[in-house]
């Protein structure tokens, strides 16, 4: 069976991958309990000890709260006296308390020290182990990708965000009736079709399956399913029917391996009283497959089940065994956590040893665990001061784990046991306060602040709550109140005697009030505020806060369009947090530079630090945050043209966001990939993804997310020209404004109602959207949107004919997209120039030649569109309607990949109205189209004939056929001869016994002495000719030949078009005639040379001869012939 699971499992795809030494994996063989998990191990481990140096098989302990130590010292070559070391330095300079921190800066070390080494882990079990440690093992495969550690984790249901997952389905028919083959054979195999029966008795569960196996085999009745088809078989109660049927010591024995993690030693085995047939037991319980053996270690299976049954049957782990256990782990080390688990189990609680462990676990951030033992102590006996240090301490533990709402409680409890019993509540109003504020519950915050503030607290804490005052108002945007709560910190900070806290209140009352001044666009006092904050954030000595101010500056200076000092400070503010180890820190960074530098228009460095803070994202295993970031990237490669990457950066932002429930990231996503379908001109598709939008959003009450949809889908439809819909939808998202809290989309959405207002004539109405969108976006230095809405304000002013404000917005519009090298809003600014230009045409083309260029550079298809129109009408205006209707035609195909109508139907109004007038130029055209293509196809003909008669027969008569004539006379020398002595004439339809044969070739003689073309319409010497034309041949300035041509009666003639292609067509083919000459001469030339240069030169020469070889004959004769 073990054999046949793995077989059946194992697949390439899953062993390349860990083959793979110079890339790291985290792999998940995830089934539910019974479909064969743990039968892998083992022929794994036999596959890649061939390939590792070191696979390791970690089952995980069910009675620890953490693992992370026991594991660590498996993956690297570190003792505890290195690691304790490590903990102690990050405890003294870089402690943040959050988790990804620690793994952050322990991984550095670690790879410093070269430690990170190719291996592979596999965790059986995986369910059992904590949270914490599994945390860990992504992190560190994603951290060390190319160190060559593989990982793979056996679970019951994923557990990993960013692992390659592989389910492993329960056994089919096909499986079982292969199965059924190996145990069964001879006559029996007739039952194997009984594989269907036996997959639905057993539902392809292993352990189901074994059972009916193994009474099949117990009873030796061969191939029979009848006794089991009235039964139902739960593999839950196969696993107690299995734990039943053991005697008294197996269970001891295997609650035992369960608690203590494998087996007893010795004087283990001894006190529990398990000496006596203990191989048996261990025996048994291996065949009932209760323990599995790994690399000569005994291990608990399914301990999940077990669990279970513990729980179900108390008395089966009585007190005395718990006891007995209790005391043999009193004094072994490593233990405390058992020791803990089963104290809580039992009910018990040693204050001293739960704190020794809390703190353990604290020291290496492990915040959900800390929780978990504080809450059973919560509920313990204890004195006022125990309980309000645990409450804190689960308050700041809770809001590590970013449960706000437990930290708030937890913080509640402790401010009312310091109420009840006098003790000095400061510090713990304002954890509360924070974590309210960090919840968005800012009323509750200041209530809380309010209630108990008394006049008597420390100074240090009055002035730290106070300052959590000024930025809860400055956040509400009550920026008066915060100034004054702010100017009372800064005049009382004298009261603070310590010095370095005074500096750091005193910083970050600078920072406050510097943030308040960039909220109202005073940037110059924002500077100076958050330069005082950065000064004294030195003298304190505080990184975090040096790190945050020079943030500050650089979003403060990014707003202003100071580009290089924006820079500067981020890279200042990365360079700190990556000094201390502050993973989201470094993110932030990365994030903000990614942003600034697609602000500045360079695409390749903005993707770069995207992708660095994606990177940091994924340790921190922050989904909501990676879409976030995926939709950054989507949204700057959309901006410079690269949409192929920019749909699957935005697929992957839908995807994590659904994956993961975040309903709000869903509608962004939908938002963005609607935005990029609508640039690519599949508006249709752009159409179905912003309904998407509103119907989730619609369904999840979230009034941001349809006011956005509803704004996008009017951009669509106004685009289309279906102006009224456009103006409903945008009506829709007024009505939503007073619900939502945003002044940027409301921008927007006012923006977006004045230019469909303008094209719908409503200038009134519109001015006033137009010119609040503007303010607002200036006021914020959003540089994309003001030229946009610049572009907005010139089009406002070109249709109600204000030509000097259209051309002052369109040239604003224009200098900040130079600026910034936009090229697409460059190319929107010269398509506005050329409409303000129209009277002067030539200028105009100028302008939408340029714009066209940008349009086709970031393919803006609907804009492309709109220009070529323009130019089309221009063209048409200077008359030069063949380029005009050319462009209409290309236009049309690009206009029906987007599918606006109304855009349709003025192309085709104008390219019908260009053909209606230029009608019988057209013909013309047509015809002439059509010459020229047939003497192109002449020209390909005769350069692929070798013959030289064959070419001049073929030339006269394709000559006749392009000139509709009935016949005539090719006329060709070789040489300088005289015109009365031709080399060749060929005749077509015509014979030398014709009466004006010498009126023709007298013809052919002046034409090739004056090289002038001769055009005769019906000549008096030939009466029956209606029309003679004979053109010379001539190449390189000399005359070769003539070519006559003829027509007969009637009203046919050559016109003068034909007349022209005749001479052009006449210099190719004397060309083709001279190269074919060339060429047959180079090959006499070339065997000539070859026959002079062989041996015996004379005599090969004159061996050639016919003659010469008779002659040789005879001498031959001659010299055998006796004398």
């Amino acid at each position: 069976m073990h054999q046949f699971v793995s077989e059946r499992f194992l697949s390439s795809r899953i062993t390349e991958l860990l083959r793979d030494r110079t890339q790291s994996h985290l792999i998940e063989l995830s089934g539910r309990s019974g479909s064969g998990k743990s039968y892998l191990i083992e022929p794994l481990m036999e596959q890649m000890k061939l390939v590792y140096d070191r696979v390791i098989v970690f089952s995980p302990h069910p009675l620890f709260f953490n693992q992370f130590e026991e594991l660590l010292y498996l993956l690297v070559d570190l003792d505890a006296d290195s690691f304790e070391s490590i903990i102690e330095d990050y405890q003294g300079e870089f402690r943040t308390g959050r988790k990804h921190d620690f793994f952050y800066y322990l991984t550095s070390i670690l790879k410093e020290k070269e430690l990170l080494k190719p291996l592979l882990l596999i965790v059986d079990d995986c369910d059992i182990l904590d949270e914490f440690t599994r945390e860990f093992l992504q992190y560190l495969v994603l951290f060390a990708q190319d160190s060559g550690i593989q990982v793979v984790a056996l679970t019951q249901s994923k557990l990993f965000s960013f692992s390659h997952f592989e389910h492993i389905p329960s056994l089919g028919t096909d499986d079982l009736e292969q199965i059924l083959q190996m145990l069964f054979s001879g006559d029996e195999l007739a039952y194997v079709s009984g594989s269907e029966v036996l997959q639905r008795i057993s539902d392809g569960n292993l352990m189901t399956l074994e059972h009916i196996l193994e009474q099949m085999v117990d009873q030796s009745s061969g191939f029979d399913l009848s006794p089991f088809l009235e039964h139902s078989y739960d593999p839950a109660q196969l696993y107690d029917q299995r734990l039943e049927k053991l005697s008294a010591n197996q269970k001891k024995l295997l609650i035992s391996m369960y608690v203590l993690g494998g087996e007893p030693l010795p004087a283990q085995q001894k006190s529990l009283g398990l000496s006596t047939g203990y191989s048996r037991d261990l025996n048994e319980l291996s065949g009932y497959n209760l323990i599995n053996k790994i690399d000569d270690k005994y291990v608990v299976q399914k301990k999940k089940s077990l669990q279970i049954w513990l729980d179900q049957n108390p008395k089966q782990f009585a007190s005395k065994l718990r006891q007995t256990l209790l005391d043999l782990m009193a004094d072994g080390e490593k233990s405390e956590q058992i020791l803990v688990h089963l104290m809580i189990l039992d009910g018990l609680f040693d204050a001293k040893l739960f704190k020794q462990l809390a703190v353990r676990l604290d020291m290496i951030s492990d915040a959900a665990s800390v929780v978990q033992i504080y809450k059973y102590a919560l509920n313990q006996d204890l004195t006022p001061e125990q309980a309000l240090s645990a409450n804190k301490q689960l308050g700041i533990s809770s809001s590590l784990t970013s449960d706000r709402d437990a930290a708030v409680d937890y913080f509640r409890a402790a401010l009312q046991i310091c109420t009840e019993n006098g003790f000095p509540a400061e510090e713990i109003v304002w954890h509360l306060a924070s974590n309210l504020f960090a919840q968005n519950s800012s009323s509750f915050a200041l209530e809380i602040i309010k209630k108990y503030s008394p006049s008597t607290i420390d100074e240090y804490w009055k002035i730290k709550i106070l300052l959590l005052k000024a930025d809860i108002f400055a956040e509400s945007e009550q920026f008066n109140p915060a100034i004054e709560v702010l100017e009372g910190v800064l005049a009382s900070l004298g009261n603070v005697e310590d010095k370095i806290r005074r500096y750091q209140v005193q910083a970050e009352a600078k920072k406050t009030k510097g943030k308040i001044h960039y909220y109202i666009n005073e940037w110059d006092q924002s500077e100076e505020a958050f330069k005082d904050a950065e000064t004294m954030y030195k003298l304190a000595q505080d990184h975090g806060g040096l790190a945050a101010i020079y943030n500050n500056l650089g979003v403060l200076y990014m707003f202003q369009g100071d580009w290089e000092r924006s820079e500067q400070y981020f890279l200042r503010s990365l360079s700190i947090e990556k000094q201390y180890y502050n993973l989201n820190g470094i993110s932030v960074c990365y994030n903000n530079l990614g942003g600034l530098m697609d602000d500045k228009g360079d695409a390749a460095r903005s993707l770069h630090y995207l992708e660095e803070a994606l990177k940091l994202q994924r340790l921190l295993n922050e989904p909501y945050n990676i879409t976030n970031i995926y939709n950054n990237i989507g949204i700057t490669l959309m901006d410079h043209g690269d949409y192929d990457k920019a749909e699957d950066a935005l697929k992957r932002s839908l995807e994590t966001a659904v994956d993961f429930g975040f309903f709000r990231n869903t509608i962004a996503s939908l938002n963005n990939l609607g935005g990029l379908y609508f640039k690519l001109g599949d508006w249709n598709r752009s159409i179905e993804l912003y309904e998407q939008a509103i119907e989730k959003s619609e369904e999840n009450n979230f009034n941001e997310g349809l006011l956005r949809s509803f704004n996008n889908l009017g951009e669509v439809y106004e685009k289309q020209g279906e102006l009224n819909l456009a103006y409903d939808l945008y009506f829709k998202g007024l009505e939503l404004l007073p619900s939502v809290n945003d002044d940027y989309i409301k921008a927007e959405l006012y923006g977006n109602l004045g230019s469909v207002l303008t094209r719908l004539h409503e200038f009134k109405k519109a001015y006033r959207y137009l010119v609040e969108s503007l303010d607002f976006f200036k006021s914020i230095n959003a540089r994309d949107k003001i030229i946009e809405g610049y572009q907005k304000q010139s089009y406002y002013f070109i249709l109600s004919h204000n030509h000097e404000s259209g051309e002052y917005y369109v040239s604003q519009a224009l200098e900040m997209a130079t600026e910034q090298n936009r090229s697409y809003e460059i190319g929107r600014a010269l398509y506005l120039k050329a409409l303000l230009d129209r009277k002067n045409p030539e200028l105009a083309k100028d302008h939408l030649d340029e714009a066209i260029k940008h349009f086709v550079g970031t393919n803006s298809d609907y804009e492309l569109a709109l220009a070529n129109y323009e130019l089309a009408e221009i063209l048409y205006e200077l008359q030069d309607w063949e380029k005009a209707l050319e462009i209409l035609k290309n236009n049309k195909k690009i206009i029906q990949r987007f599918g606006s109508i109304k855009l349709l139907e003025q192309n085709d109004i104008l390219s019908q109205n260009i053909s209606r007038e230029y009608y019988a130029q057209m013909e013309d055209s047509k015809i002439e189209e059509n010459l020229l293509n047939q003497f192109y196809e002449i020209a390909q003909k005769l350069n692929a004939i070798s013959d030289l008669e064959l070419l001049i027969e073929q030339s006269l008569a394709s000559m006749a056929e392009i000139a509709g004539a009935d016949g005539g006379i090719f006329c060709l020398h070789t040489g300088k001869q005289s015109n009365e002595h031709w080399n060749y004439k060929i005749f077509r339809n015509y014979s030398p016994d014709e009466e004006d044969y010498e009126d023709f070739l007298g013809i052919c003689s002046e034409v090739y002495i004056q090289d002038k073309t001769i055009d005769l319409k019906q000549p008096h010497f030939a009466p029956s000719i209606n029309h003679v034309v004979c053109v010379p041949l001539t190449v390189r300035k000399s005359v070769l030949g003539a070519v006559l041509l003829f027509c007969r009666g009637g009203s046919q003639y050559f016109s003068e078009r034909v007349i022209n292609l005749l001479n052009a067509l006449a210099n190719q083919i004397i060309a083709i005639i001279e190269n074919l000459r060339s060429a047959n001469l180079e090959k006499t030339h070339a065997i000539i040379r070859e026959q002079l240069n062989t041996q015996n030169i004379y005599a090969n020469i004159i061996g050639k001869s016919p003659q010469m070889e008779e002659i040789f004959a005879i001498i031959e004769k001659v010299k055998d012939t006796p004398t």
